[in-house]
C-alpha cells in the first residue's frame, strides 16, 4: 500500500481511512485506538497543520479558516496550484482528501527534514566540505524553479495566472514594512512630513517601479528553506497556495538570501551563476534571448532589497498582530543580509548608492542611534538572543 522510503498513500487511501472521523474525534477530545491526530508547528498563516500516525500511513491535515476561494492562501488556491504543478512534474504532495465542510485537505506527509536539515548551525559554506550534500539540495531546488519557470509540459490555467508581482502588489509590502516594522514594532512615528522618511518611501516607490518593469515567471512567493523538504534524498515543495507572477529572481533571492539561513556572500554569487546557467539553457530551448551575467545580478540585488525589507514588515505584524514573537529572532539577520550587499560586485551596483535613506536607516538600528530602541524592543518581546 506505501512505500516506506517516503511514505506515500496509494490512491484508494481515501476509501480505506475515514479522514472527517478522525478529525471529529481529536476535536471531541477523543483519540482512535488505532490512529494519533497531534497538533504540529504551523507556518505564519492562520491554518492549522496535524499529523496524523496510524497503522497504515501518516499524513497531514491541513485546516484552512475557511473554503472559500480567491485570497491567495486559500485551500482553492492551494488546490488549483498543486494540479498545475503536479502537471509540469513538479514533486508536490499528493492529496489524500478532501473535505469541505470541515475546510480541511489532507495530503501526504513529507517529515521534517528542511532543505538545510543536513547543516545544524553550520553557515552554508561551498569550501565546506560538510555543507556538499546540502549544496547539492539548493542546486536541485533552483533547477526547479527554472523548470516552473519554463515547463516542458503545457501549463494548466491556474490561480497564479490573475496575479502579479506589479507595483502596487510590491508597494504594498513595501507600505507594509513602514506600518507594521517602523510603525507598529519600532513605534517610530514615519510621516511625509519628515525629510528622511520621504526619502526612504521615494526610494522604495522607486525599487518596486524597477521591479515592476522585470520580466514575468510563475513563483512559488515563500521559497524558503521551511517549505523546501527533503524526502528521500529529493527536494519536494509545500506551501505554495500563494502563487504568483513576478521576476526571475524572486523564488531565487528568496532562497539565497533567507532569513533563517546564514549563508557566505561567495556561496550566495556562485548559486547565483548555476541558476542563471540553467535559466539560460532553459531561455535558449525556449527560443528565448539568454540574461547577461551583470542584468541577472542586477535584477537579484534590487529583487533581494525588496524581499528582505518586505520580511522585516513580516516579522513586525506577526509579533505585534498576531502574537507569534519567534520570528523577532530573524531581524538582525535580516538587516545583515541587506547591509551585506552581496551581489553588488556582479551587478554593477552598490545598494548603498542607490538606496541611500534605506541603508541609513537599516544600519542605524544595528549599530546607529537607533540601535538601544532596537535592543530594548527585542528584550520587550522575550527575544534574548538573535538568529
Amino acid at each position: 500500500m506505501m512505500n516506506a522510503a517516503i511514505n506515500i498513500a496509494s490512491p484508494d487511501v481515501s476509501k480505506q481511512i475515514d479522514f472527517e472521523s478522525i478529525l471529529k474525534e481529536h476535536e471531541q477530545g477523543h483519540k482512535a485506538s488505532e490512529s494519533a491526530l497531534t497538533l504540529i508547528a504551523g507556518d505564519a498563516s492562520d491554518r492549522k497543520f496535524y499529523r496524523l500516525a496510524s497503522r497504515d500511513l501518516n499524513a497531514i491535515c491541513m485546516k484552512f479558516p475557511k473554503w472559500e476561494g480567491g485570497y491567495g492562501g486559500d485551500p482553492l488556491s492551494w488546490l488549483g496550484m498543486q494540479a498545475a504543478l503536479v502537471g509540469i512534474g513538479i514533486p508536490v504532495p499528493r492529496i489524500l482528501h478532501v473535505d469541505e465542510q470541515n475546510a480541511c485537505i489532507w495530503t501526504e506527509d513529507f517529515g521534517d527534514n528542511f532543505l538545510n536539515f543536513k547543516l545544524g548551525e553550520r553557515t552554508l559554506d561551498e569550501q565546506d566540505t560538510e555543507c556538499k550534500a546540502t549544496l547539492g539540495f539548493y542546486k536541485e531546488a533552483l533547477e526547479l524553479l527554472v523548470q516552473v519557470q519554463y515547463p516542458r509540459r503545457t501549463l494548466l490555467t491556474h490561480p497564479a495566472q490573475e496575479r502579479a508581482f506589479d507595483f502596487e502588489k510590491l508597494m504594498f509590502e513595501m507600505n507594509f514594512f513602514a506600518t507594521h516594522f517602523i510603525k507598529g514594532w519600532l513605534g517610530l512615528p514615519f510621516t511625509s512630513q519628515d525629510s528622511k522618511d520621504a526619502e526612504l518611501t521615494k526610494e522604495l516607490e522607486s525599487l518596486c517601479t524597477m521591479l515592476h518593469g522585470a520580466e514575468r515567471v510563475l513563483c512559488h512567493r515563500d521559497y524558503h528553506v521551511r517549505n523546501v523538504m527533503v524526502v528521500g534524498g529529493n527536494v519536494r515543495w509545500i506551501d505554495f497556495q500563494d502563487a504568483r507572477m513576478g521576476p526571475h529572481t524572486y523564488d531565487v533571492v528568496s532562497l539565497l538570501r533567507d532569513s533563517y539561513m546564514r549563508i557566505t556572500p561567495a556561496t550566495r554569487s556562485s548559486l547565483l551563476k548555476f541558476y542563471g546557467s540553467k535559466l539560460n539553457k532553459a531561455r535558449v530551448s525556449d527560443g528565448k534571448a539568454t540574461i547577461s551575467n551583470e542584468s541577472l545580478f542586477h535584477e537579484a540585488s534590487l529583487m533581494g532589497l525588496q524581499r528582505n525589507i518586505k520580511a522585516l514588515g513580516s516579522f513586525g505584524y506577526l509579533a505585534t498582530q498576531k502574537q507569534k514573537t519567534g520570528y523577532l529572532k530573524y531581524v538582525k539577520n535580516t538587516i545583515e543580509t541587506i547591509i551585506t550587499d552581496d551581489f553588488s560586485k556582479e551587478s554593477g551596483m552598490r545598494i548603498a548608492d542607490a538606496f541611500p535613506a534605506t541603508i541609513e536607516f537599516l544600519s542605524e538600528i544595528l549599530s546607529g542611534r537607533r540601535r538601544e530602541l532596537f535592543e530594548a524592543k527585542l528584550r520587550a518581546y522575550g527575544v534574548l538572543e538573535t538568529f
